[in-house]
């Protein structure tokens, strides 16, 4: 008999617990949305290159924290090395060449520029005594006319106005010969000025070494931005999630090579039923949790709710191939993860329970 009544109590125990666990999840139910379909994500950030190239080294593994600024990866950068060293070499041979030039100019314009002077000087010299010349000219014709008139009158003899002509005609010669000076004089001096044209070539070739010059140099800062994209730096804090290609590998532009993602920056993505998604607002408290941590709770609060469904995005759930209730949509509901555990991972699977009313607290 008392084990008989010990098997009683223990059915209406487990009755009564039953039908309370019954209770507790009809009630749940009632005042909860739960959704299984959940995961947790991040901002992933893919790191690919901006060059064509052969990787030299990785210098990270995956699940290695980095710094904003460490070196990911280096591509083969010896060619662009050896461009640039050419090219600097070209430029030094241009500067050399242009200071040769200018100083060619320099030592031309100043000897140019004495014999410009001293030709003047002699025109001008040569001007002077011509005009002396002539006014010693002028002189002897009236010393004729003087003697001319005396010697008609005989009072002085032929030779001497003889002698006062042969003054007269040798200062004449003197003053062609002067003349004949300041032509030739003036046509050296053309001559010279002619040759200031040769100082505008220089100074043009010198123009043309300048633009040479800032053409290297432009191509030198080019090969530069180059070699800076031979090493691709984090461009965030975070952690190494994979290395997807690896040293010896040759790789183009934009192909992936690293994914990063920043620990700080979780939440967890549900995909709530479309007849649910109503009883959901922003702020609702959330009870979270991970398949990978089934004996701990989690905590978290509704941020964002989606505006377009799983279907229209073509975003592919845990749901979206079953065959029962897959008619159903389903929306995105980003929730923050208030006390997230250590570990996290993009990725992983998740369960929440979204509390419908503020008023009835079940955790």
């Amino acid at each position: 008999m008392a084990s008989k009544k010990v098997a009683k109590a223990t059915i209406l125990i487990a009755i009564f617990g039953g039908v309370v666990v019954a209770v507790y999840e009809t009630f749940f139910w009632f005042t909860h949305v739960y959704e299984n379909d959940a995961r947790v994500e991040t901002d992933l950030t893919q790191i690919s290159s901006q060059v064509n190239g052969k990787i030299e080294k990785v210098f990270v593994s995956e699940g290695q924290s980095v710094k904003r600024g460490d070196s990911l990866v280096k591509l083969l950068d010896s060619d662009i090395r050896l461009t640039i060293k050419a090219l600097r070499t070209d430029l030094d041979l241009k500067r050399a060449e242009r200071l040769k030039l200018i100083s060619e100019k320099i030592a031309f314009e100043t000897e140019l520029t004495s014999k410009l002077e001293t030709q003047r000087e002699k025109i001008k010299t040569i001007q002077m005594e011509s005009t002396s010349i002539k006014g010693r000219l002028k002189l002897a014709k009236k010393n004729i006319k003087r003697v001319e008139f005396l010697f008609k009158r005989e009072l002085i003899p032929e030779e001497k106005l003889n002698l006062e002509k042969d003054k007269f005609l040798l200062l004449k010669g003197d003053l062609a010969i002067k003349s004949t000076q300041i032509t030739l004089a003036k046509k050296e001096l053309l001559e010279l000025k002619a040759k200031l044209k040769q100082i505008d070539v220089i100074s043009e070739n010198i123009k043309i070494l300048d633009i040479e010059y800032a053409r290297i140099k432009d191509t030198i800062n080019l090969q530069k931005v180059e070699l800076g994209y031979r090493r691709i730096l984090s461009p965030i804090d975070g952690v190494v999630g994979r290395v997807h290609k690896f040293k010896g590998e040759y790789i183009e532009d934009g192909v992936n090579i690293i994914t990063l993602h920043d620990p700080l920056q979780f939440w967890i993505e549900a995909y709530v039923d479309e007849s649910q998604i109503r009883h959901v607002r922003v702020g609702k408290q959330v009870l979270i949790d991970f398949e990978a941590f089934p004996f701990e709770d989690f905590f978290g609060v509704v941020t964002h709710i989606g505006n377009l469904t799983t279907g229209q995005t073509g975003l592919k759930t845990r749901t979206s191939g079953r065959s029962f209730g897959s008619g159903i949509e389903r929306v995105p509901v980003r929730i923050k993860i208030q006390n997230p555990p250590k570990n996290l991972a993009p990725g992983m699977q998740a369960s929440v329970n979204i509390r419908i009313y503020e008023g009835i607290k079940l955790w």
